[in-house]
């Protein structure tokens, strides 16, 4: 197998679903009607606005500037009041009128009784397998020719892949994106987590349903990779057949891009083989997170993936800490790499499902080192890629939010907390190689 012609490549967008009118495009606003008024403007929720132009250069991607490539006006929320129409409430808040708060706390995946594993699994299950209500994605080869884009459903969760393919994807001629290998990388994916959240808590009617995290430093293998969590791997990567998860198929914009999968031109499934990419064999350990911690600069000139002394880049993975046992990834990356498969590719990797915990305990990591570095800033400068600077809108989210929006904010004030796992850490860790070298048909092309 070999990998699709790029040219070929199709570019999706996320639209509120009352945005996909011909008026809505035509008089390029995006403000839905709520309780009988743009953004619910009547019952005091919001107002339609113009959003302020920023002094950024003129884009060269719809996701910089985001998002004057489609509308001129969207929804400024008032008070506690959140969405693209004004119609949920912020993170942190619930009720009719968003004045209750809200909390939940974010455990560690293998401290969940068997009921809340199996709820959170169920959930995910059916988010898989229910259209969103709220969002439709465009897809386009060219939108410069009139009638050359088609909005199609999705489903909940198919959503949120088609969100991370959207930030990841490569502007022309670079290597930066909008949500990675720079400043906003930890944010984007924070405001990320809390939007699938609050689309299954919609969904489901469960208020309280969370991500968990998965902390990989208690561990030398994918000890979630079993059909008690999220399915046993095959010899062939593939789920184990008992295991719901084998039956997900990969959303992806590339056709075919799975090349394992027999069937080219259809869904692929998903793929892992943990530990058997001889170059990313080993998981993060606690020595790589502690060093990752003591870095004191939340990020560093030139602000992306060469960033040296970069708490950020350590984070991420591009920045390797002195022991890194000969890696060419660490931290974040490194996890992607290991699980050598349908994550290891960046238009798929949000489609399985431990995608959501390994970046919640990112985002627990970014906490505690928030909590320890209250003097530190997002930065601003002319050096970081214009769809990261501070004051730029995070793409592809509504209402409108900068990247350093969430700066400031911390997790109790979103609604919510991380659980020290229950059990105290591990003595030792395994550092040898695990599993064979495995048969490599695709170019693993990860830049998240």
């Amino acid at each position: 197998s070999s990998m699709i012609n790029l040219l070929f490549l199709i570019k999706t967008w996320l639209f509120p679903r009352p945005c996909t009118t011909p008026e809505a495009l035509q008089t390029r606003t995006c403000c839905p009607l709520l309780n009988g008024s743009p953004c619910g403007f009547s019952s005091g929720r919001g107002v339609c606005a113009p959003h302020p132009a920023r002094d950024l250069p003129k884009p060269v991607d719809y996701r910089v500037n985001w998002p004057r490539v489609f509308y001129d006006s969207v929804c400024t929320c008032w008070g506690n009041y959140d969405g693209y129409d004004c119609s949920q409430c912020l993170p942190g808040w619930t009720g009719s009128q968003c004045l209750q708060r809200h909390h939940v706390e974010r455990k560690e995946i293998t401290d969940l009784s068997d009921s809340e594993r199996e709820t959170f699994i169920s959930s995910l299950h059916q988010a898989k397998h229910s259209p969103s209500g709220r969002y439709m994605i465009l897809t386009s080869n060219d939108t410069t020719v009139v009638g050359n884009s088609v909005f199609h459903n999705t489903s909940v969760y198919d959503l949120y892949v088609w969100m991370h393919y959207y930030s990841a994807k490569s502007y022309a001629g670079s290597e930066n994106n909008a949500a990675h290998r720079g400043p906003a990388f930890i944010f984007w994916h924070r405001v990320f987590l809390l939007f699938i959240e609050r689309e299954i808590r919609e969904l489901t009617g469960n208020q309280d349903f969370y991500i968990p995290y998965w902390d990989w430093t208690r561990t030398n293998h994918c000890n979630i990779c079993t059909n008690e969590y999220f399915g046993g791997v095959g010899q062939d990567g593939r789920i184990d057949s008992t295991s719901q998860f084998s039956k997900w198929k990969v959303r992806s914009p590339y056709l075919g891009i799975i090349c394992i999968h027999s069937d080219a031109a259809g869904p692929a499934h998903l793929i892992r083989n943990p530990g058997k990419d001889p170059v990313y064999k080993t998981l993060p350990t606690a020595a790589d997170v502690e060093d990752t911690m003591a870095t004191a600069l939340f990020d560093t000139p030139p602000f992306d993936k060469t960033s040296r002394k970069s708490f950020r880049n350590k984070l991420e993975g591009f920045e390797f800490p002195s022991d890194s046992r000969d890696l060419n990834a660490s931290m974040h990356n490194l996890v992607h790499r290991y699980l050598n498969g349908t994550m290891s590719l960046v238009p798929t990797a949000a489609n399985d499902p431990i995608f959501m915990l390994h970046h919640s305990f990112v985002d627990k990591l970014l906490e505690t080192w928030l909590q320890d570095h209250g003097e530190a800033t997002y930065p601003d400068s002319d050096h970081v890629h214009p769809a990261q600077r501070a004051q730029a809108y995070m793409a592809p989210f509504f209402p409108l939010r900068t990247n350093n929006y969430y700066w400031g904010r911390d997790t109790q004030s979103l609604g919510y907390s991380y659980k020290e796992h229950s059990l105290s850490r591990p003595a030792a860790r395994n550092s040898g190689t695990r599993g064979a070298a495995g048969r490599h048909d695709c170019k693993n092309i990860l830049n998240n």
